[in-house]
C-alpha cells in the first residue's frame, strides 16, 4: 500500500470541522427543504380542524366579539358526536365584561364535556406577563394546558417545535403534546412511550426537534364552524378523533412559513402548524437529528475511508470505485431520511468530488514527476528523442514513451529471435512452475506435436525428458546443473533463476537442455584415449622402477652401476607422477567427473588427503598439524575423490616448500554460508606479481630454480578446475607469521550446485 498523502488527511479533517461547527447548516437546511417537498403526505383521519371561516362569523356575529362564548358553543355540539380530545385556542381580555360573561359558558361547557385541552399563547402581550397569561388560562377550566411553542430557524423558517417549556415553575407541554396525552389508546403504545419519554427529560423535551410536514396549507381536513353548529357533518366524522378549535381568520392574518408551504400566501396558518405538529407527532414522522460532533465524526470517518480505498486502488479500477462510491453515499442518504435519520449531506456532496479531483491531480502530477524522471534516463540512454522545450510537456512525454516502447518492442523481437536460434530448448518457469516462455526448439523436441505445454512438469513429459522426481526443487532456487535423457538424447538441464518475476516474492526460472549426445561421445573416446595412454605411459614405467630396484639389491654392483639405475628409479617415478597428474587434470575437467556428485563430509575428505600426504611430508621430515572441530562440520555436495586429490596437491606443493624441520597447518572452518579448508605452508610465500599466474597450466611454481623438486605444472591448475567445478574459490595470501595461505571456499549443501 502507497503512502497516504497528505491531501487524504486534510479534506477529511477541514469537512468534519464544517460540520461540527454548523458553517453549512444554511445549505443543509435548504437541501432538507427540497427533500420535504418531496416527501408530503396525506394526513392522518384521526385529527380534524374546526375551522371559524367567513361564514361562521357571517352566521354567528359573537365569533367576533365573543370569542368565549364562540368556543364555548362549538364544545357543547362537539361534546354530543362523541370527539377523543377536544383542543381550543382560547383569546380573552380579563378586563372585557363580555370575555368574562363567555368565560362563564365556557367553564360550564368544558365541565360537561371533560377532555379538553387549551392552548395557551404565552408570548409578549402589552397588558399581562407569560406566567399571567397562563395563570388566567387555567382558571377558564380546561383539563390541561399546551403552550404554543415554534422552533424557529436562522432564516426564518419553520421545521420543527418543542416537546415542552418551562413556565410557571414547572415544565408545560406543547399544545400537541397535550393534546396526544389525553388521547389514549388513540395513540399508539410506541408512540405514547416516545413521547413521556421526552416529557420527563427536561433536556430532550426543551430541544427543538424537525418533523415531517405534511405540506402546505389545506392539507389537514378542514371543518367550517358554521356547519359544525348546523349540524351538517356526520357524527362518524367526530368520533375517536382529535378536533382543533382554531382561530377566527381575524386572529390568522399572519401565515407561518414552513419547510414546505413556502411564503406568504401559501403559508400555514398557527392553527394548521398545530394539526401538522400533531399528526407528525401521533404517526412518528420525527426526524433524529444526531450531534454536531456525530455528525463531523461521520463525515470525517467516510472521506478517510474514501481517501484510503482511492490511494489503495490502481487508476480504473479507483474510478470505478469513485463512482459507485458517489452512488452508494448518495443512496445511504436517501434511505436514511426515508427511514427519518436527518445526516447533513452537503459536506459529503461537495467534499467527495473534491477529493476525487484532487486525488486525480496528484496522481497526475505524481505520474508525470515519474514519468519525466524516466524520460530523463531514457534521453541518456538515446532510446527517447532530445527535449524541444523547457520543463516538462506532456506531449513531448508521450512522444519519448512511445519512441522507448517501440525500441523495447524492436529488442524484445530481436532477444525472441535470438532464444529461438538456438540449438538447446529454452524454457522459462513462474515460481508457480506455469510455462511464460518456450523458444522454437522447446517446442520441436515434443514428441506428441498435440501434447499440452501448460507446466514444467507437462512439458518434460511432452519432450520425454527424465528428471528426478524432485526437480521442482530447481524452480526459483540457485542455480543448477543436471545430467539427464531426453528421449534417445543425452543433455544436460541447467536452472537459472531470472530476477522480477510476475509476483515481487517469486522469481522466474530459466531451464535450458542442451544436447551431448555427440559431445560425451567424444568425450568417452576421448577419456578412452587417454586411460589407454596414461596405461601405457605408466605400465613401462612401473616395471622399469621394479627392475631397477631388483637390480639395485645386487651387493656386486659398481658405485657408478648404482647411481645410473637410482637415477633411471627416479626418472621413472617421475614418469608415474607426471601421468597420474594429467589424468587428474584431465579428470577434473571432464563433464563425467561428476556424474558421482553427491553430499560430501567435508571434514573425512580433509581428513584422507592428510593421511595420504603424511608419507611424503615425513620423508622431507615436515610435519602436517591438523586442526578439525566438530562445530565446523558440514556438507557440501560434489566427488569427494576429486576433491580429495585437490587438497593433496594443496599439501604436496605446501611440503615441497617447507623447510625440514617446519610444518604446514591444515584447517577446516565455517565462513558465513560456505566451508573453508585452510593449507598453510613454511616457505617462502609467493610473491604478488606471480599470483595471476599460479593457478595456470605450467605455472610459475613448476618453474622456480630455486624448488629442489620439479613439478609438473598441473597441479595448482587442477586444484582450481575441482574448486570452480564445485561453484567454489580458491584464494591465496601471505599471512605476517610467513609462508604462503591458500584458502577454498565451498558452498554448503543448502547453497551448492554443481556446473
Amino acid at each position: 500500500m502507497r503512502r497516504l498523502p497528505i491531501h487524504a488527511l486534510v479534506i477529511p479533517l477541514l469537512a468534519a470541522l464544517l460540520v461540527g461547527f454548523n458553517l453549512l447548516a444554511p445549505f443543509d437546511t435548504r437541501v432538507y427543504d427540497q427533500l420535504m417537498r418531496l416527501h408530503q403526505r396525506e394526513a392522518p383521519p384521526e385529527i380534524v380542524l374546526v375551522h371559524i371561516d367567513g361564514e361562521a362569523e357571517r352566521r354567528y356575529p359573537d365569533f367576533i366579539d365573543r370569542r368565549p362564548l364562540a368556543v364555548a358553543r362549538l364544545v357543547d355540539r362537539l361534546n354530543q358526536v362523541k370527539p377523543r380530545v377536544i383542543g381550543a385556542y382560547l383569546a380573552f381580555d380579563p378586563r372585557d365584561p363580555r370575555d368574562r360573561e363567555g368565560l362563564g359558558v365556557l367553564r360550564e361547557a368544558l365541565a360537561r364535556h371533560g377532555n379538553t385541552v387549551g392552548k395557551a399563547f404565552v408570548g409578549d402581550t402589552a397588558h399581562q406577563s407569560a406566567e399571567e397569561a397562563f395563570r388566567a388560562a387555567e382558571k377558564v377550566g380546561f383539563r390541561t394546558l399546551g403552550l404554543q411553542l415554534i422552533a424557529t430557524g436562522d432564516d426564518n423558517v419553520i421545521r420543527g417545535s418543542f416537546h415542552a417549556a418551562p413556565l410557571a415553575g414547572a415544565l408545560r407541554p406543547s399544545f400537541a403534546v397535550a393534546l396526544l396525552q389525553q388521547a389514549g389508546d388513540l395513540v399508539p403504545e410506541e408512540r405514547r412511550a416516545a413521547l413521556q419519554a421526552a416529557f420527563d427529560s427536561p433536556t430532550v423535551a426543551e430541544d427543538a426537534y424537525v418533523f415531517a410536514f405534511l405540506g402546505g396549507g389545506g392539507t389537514v381536513r378542514r371543518v367550517s364552524a358554521a356547519d359544525v353548529l348546523d349540524g351538517e357533518v356526520h357524527p362518524d366524522v367526530w368520533r375517536d378523533r382529535l378536533v382543533i378549535i382554531g382561530q377566527s381568520e381575524q386572529d390568522t392574518e399572519i401565515n407561518l412559513t414552513t419547510a414546505v408551504s413556502g411564503w406568504a400566501e401559501h403559508g400555514l396558518t398557527v392553527d394548521e402548524y398545530e394539526a401538522q405538529a400533531t399528526a407528525a407527532l401521533l404517526t412518528g414522522h420525527v426526524f433524529r437529528v444526531l450531534a454536531p460532533s456525530t455528525d463531523a465524526a461521520i463525515v470525517g470517518g467516510v472521506l478517510l475511508l474514501f481517501a484510503l480505498a482511492l490511494n489503495h486502488l490502481r487508476q480504473r479500477r479507483a474510478a470505478v470505485f469513485a463512482v459507485g462510491f458517489l452512488v452508494l453515499v448518495g443512496v445511504a442518504y436517501l434511505v436514511a431520511y426515508r427511514m427519518l435519520l436527518w445526516l447533513p449531506p452537503v459536506a459529503l456532496a461537495i467534499a467527495l468530488p473534491v477529493q476525487v479531483f484532487v486525488e486525480v491531480i496528484h496522481r497526475y502530477v505524481r505520474s508525470a514527476s515519474m514519468l519525466a524522471a524516466e524520460i530523463a534516463v531514457l534521453r541518456r540512454e538515446a532510446t527517447a528523442p532530445p527535449a524541444t522545450r523547457r520543463g516538462f510537456d506532456f506531449d513531448e512525454a508521450l512522444a519519448a514513451v512511445r519512441q522507448a516502447v517501440a525500441s523495447i518492442r524492436r529488442q524484445r523481437e530481436y532477444v525472441h529471435r535470438l532464444i529461438d536460434v538456438q540449438p538447446a530448448a529454452i524454457i522459462v518457469i513462474d515460481g508457480q512452475q506455469r510455462l511464460r516462455l518456450g523458444n522454437a526448439q522447446a517446442v520441436a523436441w515434443r514428441t506428441d506435436p498435440e501434447a499440452p505445454m501448460g507446466t514444467l512438469r507437462d512439458w518434460l513429459a511432452a519432450v520425454d525428458l527424465r528428471l528426478p522426481a524432485d526437480a521442482g526443487q530447481y524452480v526459483g532456487a540457485g542455480s543448477a546443473r543436471l545430467l539427464a535423457q531426453c528421449g534417445e538424447r543425452e543433455v544436460v538441464v541447467a536452472f537459472e533463476p531470472l530476477p522480477g518475476g510476475r509476483e515481487p516474492d517469486q522469481h522466474d526460472t530459466l531451464v535450458c537442455v542442451t544436447e551431448l549426445t555427440g559431445l560425451m561421445a567424444d568425450q568417452r573416446e576421448r577419456q578412452a584415449a587417454i586411460d589407454f595412454l596414461s596405461h601405457d605411459l605408466r605400465a613401462p614405467a612401473h616395471a622399469l622402477v621394479e627392475l631397477c630396484e631388483g637390480v639395485l639389491a645386487d651387493p656386486t654392483l659398481t658405485p657408478s652401476t648404482q647411481q645410473v639405475l637410482r637415477s633411471a628409479e627416479r626418472l621413472s617415478r617421475r614418469m608415474v607422477q607426471m601421468a597420474t597428474t594429467y589424468l587428474d587434470f584431465v579428470r577434473s575437467a571432464s563433464p563425467e567427473a561428476f556424474t558421482r556428485a553427491e553430499p560430501v563430509l567435508l571434514a573425512d575428505v580433509v581428513l584422507e588427503a592428510v593421511e595420504t600426504s603424511t608419507p611424503e611430508a615425513s620423508a622431507k621430515h615436515v610435519r602436517l598439524e591438523l586442526a578439525l572441530d566438530d562445530q565446523e562440520a558440514g556438507w557440501v555436495i560434489g566427488d569427494a575423490a576429486l576433491l580429495r586429490r585437490a587438497v593433496e596437491n594443496l599439501l604436496s606443493n605446501a611440503v615441497k616448500v617447507t623447510p625440514p624441520g617446519g610444518h604446514v597447518d591444515v584447517r577446516v572452518e565455517r565462513r558465513r554460508e560456505a566451508l573453508a579448508i585452510v593449507v598453510r605452508d613454511g616457505g617462502p610465500g609467493i610473491a604478488p606479481s606471480r599470483r595471476s599466474q599460479l593457478f595456470q597450466r605450467f605455472g610459475p611454481l613448476a618453474r622456480t630454480p630455486k624448488s629442489s623438486t620439479r613439478s609438473v605444472g598441473l597441479g595448482l591448475a587442477m586444484v582450481m578446475s575441482v574448486v570452480a567445478r564445485h561453484r567454489g574459490t580458491v584464494f591465496v595470501d601471505n599471512p605476517p607469521e610467513g609462508g604462503a595461505e591458500f584458502r577454498i571456499e565451498l558452498p554448503l549443501e543448502r547453497e551448492a550446485s554443481v556446473a
